[in-house]
């Protein structure tokens, strides 16, 4: 009996519980709604109307802000607290986010939703910038600066702080203890250990199969990810910043290269697989219930690779340097918009592109984007190896700090 197997039927039984509560659902007719997907779609449709669409025409000043090409001019001066720069936030956002979810998650969406989903999650990223405004705007706005000068934020402070209305102060230490709880065990298992599962299915495939080393030994890779991470994490939330502040514009920049270039070996495929992308979001064949379920779909894997929604990003946000909420709050749309519209549009686009979509039965994860991105060169599934380890890395960094 192998360790993995072990430590399988030790989590399992506990996670499908966990699980099973979270993702409570309703059925519509033949389509399945759960409550915290629906709520997640409410609350990005309501900061976009309430924000009167910033999403959009906030884009271009988040763009001058992350580069410098906009100056404030303030009629006073707020003394600056944070410990880490606007674009070291960013880059820890993105990189806590575009993993994984991305890579394997878009490609399981489009195994079970069709072509039809790569519409859909372009729309749930664009809204997803008016609910990353918001919650990041309450994180600046209520963060608090410790006795040893560190400065720390987040939904449970602003949940703490933010609710003064008599009828729910009473009731904000508790639910804010309750956020910070559930944050923890969300951080454990459905952060860290779906990445490093993942990572670790890529390294045991492209290493062999069932004939590999990792193969029942995959506890070896959570080790070492285990003991690198501890040596990056002690240096704080600077160290994580200075780390993700190089390692994501590298990682970003190859994978949407690598993306491009199976596009363009494939260019006389694209605007067939526009016209289908575009006429399977209204009439989708793959995937019963019709558009609502495609939309579903879409909505589910855009709010889990972007976190819109989740706290994530408040807590990352609340370490900048600045004494300008609103213009970070700018800055951190740019996350969503990277993580959805970009990363996991190209990931989608690749598997429609290539065709490969159509050789699986069923859900299908990483080793679908593998495929994928193998049917241009037999060596690219070891380079999508070392991107996504780099990818999981980060992740799991920014999450464990």
């Amino acid at each position: 009996m192998s360790i993995d197997y072990l430590i399988d039927s030790l989590l399992s039984p506990i996670a499908d519980k966990i699980s099973g509560i979270i993702f409570s659902y309703v059925m519509i007719g033949d389509v399945k709604v759960e409550f915290i997907v629906a709520l997640l779609i409410f609350a990005a449709l309501f900061f976009t109307i309430k924000t009167r669409f910033i999403g959009f025409w906030g884009f271009r000043h988040a763009i001058d802000l992350i580069t410098q090409n906009f100056e404030h001019k303030d009629g006073y001066e707020r003394k600056k607290k944070g410990e880490v720069s606007s674009f070291q936030a960013l880059s820890a956002t993105i990189s806590a986010s575009a993993g994984i979810g991305n890579i394997a998650g878009s490609a399981a969406a489009v195994s079970i939703g069709g072509p039809g989903v790569i519409f859909w999650i372009i729309i749930a990223g664009l809204f997803s910038m008016a609910l990353k405004y918001s919650e990041v705007l309450l994180g600046l706005k209520f963060r608090q600066t410790n006795p040893d000068g560190s400065v720390s934020g987040g939904p449970m402070y602003y949940i703490l702080n933010g609710l003064r209305a008599p009828f729910f102060k009473k009731y904000a230490p508790i639910l804010a203890n309750i956020y910070a709880v559930c944050c923890l065990f969300a951080m454990i298992g459905g952060w860290n250990l779906f990445q490093i599962n993942a990572m670790t299915s890529q390294i045991t495939e492209i290493t062999g199969g069932t004939n590999s080393i990792f193969y029942d030994n995959g506890w070896a890779i959570g080790l070492i990810v285990a003991i690198i991470t501890w040596f990056t994490i002690i240096g704080g939330i600077k160290s994580i910043g200075k780390f993700t502040s190089k390692v994501t514009p590298l990682m970003c920049s190859l994978y949407i290269f690598s993306a491009f270039l199976v596009c363009l070996l494939n260019i006389h495929h694209v605007p067939e697989t526009i016209k289908l992308i575009i006429t399977e979001a209204f009439s989708p064949k793959a995937v019963e219930g019709g558009v609502f379920a495609c939309l579903l779909w879409g909505f589910r894997r855009a709010m889990f690779a972007n976190e819109a929604g989740l706290g994530t990003a408040p807590i990352a946000f609340s370490a900048v340097n600045t004494n300008k909420p609103v213009a970070q709050a700018f800055i951190s749309m740019l996350q969503p918009f990277v993580d959805t519209v970009i990363v996991s549009a190209a990931t989608t686009f690749v598997i429609v592109v290539s065709k490969q979509y159509l050789l699986v039965n069923g859900l299908a994860g990483i080793e679908l984007t593998s495929k994928s991105f193998g049917t241009i060169c037999p060596f690219f599934p070891i380079l999508l190896t070392i991107m996504v380890s780099c990818f999981v890395l980060s992740t799991i960094l920014c999450g464990s700090d």
